[in-house]
């Protein structure tokens, strides 16, 4: 008699990820309009580059200050009443910018306060959604959801920039109504999922947050490799991200049209989405320390080039180079973290490197705006490429991440090097009961 083998899981095949990750789809539509639109509604609204800079800086602090409590939540509350709430709270401050827009009253202040309020609320509550995601998906299918994730974000930015572009054509307030109905379709989707996402054991005896933190802090600094990748992204994300939006600025400065802008946008994002399609086969075939540090050298390299560059064509052209590597850099470090980090820490653990590794964020924009008005173009985008150019060196100094291998030995790699994430059986115990609870097509919490 011969007996067929079980057929291995898919993603396509697990309900419950299917209904996240149609709340994270609508979440990033919204989120993608109003990323790209909201600078420039700042910069129709108060006719200057600085005073962009400054709003900027202020939505970077609110970011700054939510992060790390954001990740206490997500280890400490149910993780899918945090994303309803992060939908319903989404809602509101955008029914806010409408009503402000609308009446008139958008000064520096008031945009800079709802600018602060919307980036803290992200961040106190949005980190949940992907503290669950090791909870709805097998380790085995981490690095392909990881994938997933940059595909289907990189699909959304090609659209939303100009998307954007054209509904701020149309009326200054049909951006941020974009970004309210996305907030809006993340809230119905998540009352849709059937599982729920405790942190630990509902038995679990309770602790103090002082104790989490320190807890999620010392996993944190005792590896290397994660204060390696957080330096390295602590440059990076200074750096890329300044250089864009000094484009993104200096473009429109100069009265090109946003929809026109956009088109940037939509090259980036279509370069991302690229190497989203080949990144589950590249992480399964390539070492994760090679794919995590070429893709930010060639960054580094473009980087360098794009001050230089006569015109939109040439810009747009190292868009598309930067932009290849990305997909398969996130799926490929992201899900090896994820793997080696216990569910129960995953939001503190998260928030703590999301914390250090955009930390200086926030001065993106006001060095972008001040850097435009004082020194121009030329100057400013050099200095964002020469940061981007440290985290380069930076992910090439230490051998940690290089050694790093392809994602089917990440499990016996992270037991050699004492990496492995140890979990709680009792975590484990009242999973499964709570996956048995929830109906036969809500997931078991899973742990690895």
């Amino acid at each position: 008699m011969t007996t067929t083998a079980p057929a291995a899981p898919t993603l396509r095949a697990n309900p419950e990820y299917r209904r996240w990750l149609v709340g994270d789809l609508c979440l990033d539509l919204g989120a993608g309009i109003g990323m790209f639109a909201f600078p420039l509604i700042t910069l129709l609204v108060t006719g200057s580059l600085g005073a962009t800079g400054i709003v900027g800086l202020v939505q970077g602090l609110g970011l700054l200050i939510g992060i790390v409590p954001g990740g206490l939540l997500a280890d400490r509350c149910e993780r899918r009443r945090l994303r309803l709430l992060a939908g319903a709270t989404g809602v509101l401050v955008q029914a806010l910018l409408i009503v402000v827009l609308a009446l008139g009253w958008g000064s520096l202040a008031t945009l800079a306060a709802l600018a602060f309020a919307d980036r803290l609320r992200g961040a106190l509550l949005g980190g949940a959604s992907n503290a669950m995601l090791k909870q709805i998906v097998p380790p085995a299918l981490l690095p392909r959801a990881f994938a997933v994730n940059e595909g289907r974000e990189a699909a959304v930015e090609m659209g939303s920039g100009p998307l954007g572009g054209a509904l701020l054509g149309v009326s200054i307030l049909c951006p941020p109504l974009a970004q309210l109905l996305g907030n809006l379709g993340s809230l119905l989707a998540t009352l849709t999922m059937r599982g729920r996402y405790r942190p630990r054991a509902a038995d679990a005896a309770p602790t103090r947050v002082l104790e989490d933190l320190r807890e999620a802090v010392v996993w944190s600094l005792s590896q290397r490799i994660r204060r390696q990748v957080m330096g390295v992204a602590l440059a990076v994300n200074l750096g890329a991200n300044g250089l864009i939006l000094t484009v993104l600025l200096d473009l429109a400065s100069e009265g090109i049209p946003a929809a026109r802008i956009g088109i940037l946008n939509t090259v980036l994002a279509a370069a991302i989405l690229l190497g989203a399609i080949a990144a589950p086969r590249l992480v399964d075939a390539v070492p994760t320390g090679v794919l995590a540090i070429v893709p930010v050298v060639v960054m580094a390299a473009v980087g360098v080039a794009i001050p230089f560059a006569p015109g939109m064509v040439w810009i747009g052209a190292a868009y598309a180079v930067m932009g290849l590597g990305l997909a398969p850099l996130n799926a490929a470090t992201q899900g090896f973290f994820m793997h080696i980090t216990p569910v129960a820490m995953q939001g503190r653990v998260s928030s703590l490197m999301g914390l250090v590794s955009m930390g200086l964020m926030p001065l993106a924009p006001a060095l972008a705006g001040w850097g435009l008005e004082l020194a121009g173009p030329f100057p400013t985008m050099l200095l964002f490429s020469v940061i981007t150019a440290l985290g380069a060196l930076c992910a090439l100094a230490g051998a940690d991440l290089r050694r790093v291998p392809v994602a089917a030995r990440w499990e016996s790699y992270a037991r050699a090097e004492g990496l492995a994430a140890v979990e709680d059986a009792a975590v484990e115990d009242g999973a499964v009961e709570s996956g048995s609870r929830e109906g036969s097509d809500g997931p078991a919490e899973r742990v690895s």
